[in-house]
């Protein structure tokens, strides 16, 4: 991935995943959807992060600890 600009040790994962994405944005080929909130995994009150974002109809880009990501993306239920 491309080197992020004003990355430091005491950015948390999904700091440094936005970080790395923005500049991949600029460059013209992010992995990830243009409208995205990028959420540690091991954030407390997740599932309150996650609606807040499904309710801005953002896609989520879950980060783990590693760094792996897993882009979460709402649809409304099949009735």
């Amino acid at each position: 991935m491309a080197q992020a600009m004003n990355t430091s040790n005491n950015e948390s994962p999904a700091s440094r995943v936005m970080s790395e994405a923005i500049e991949l944005a600029i460059e013209g080929h992010s992995p990830f959807p243009e409208r995205a909130a990028f959420i540690d995994a091991d954030t407390p009150g997740i599932d309150w992060a996650i609606d807040r974002a499904i309710k801005d109809d953002l896609a989520v880009v879950l980060v783990s600890v590693d760094g792996s990501t897993r882009v979460l993306r709402a649809e409304p239920a099949r009735t």
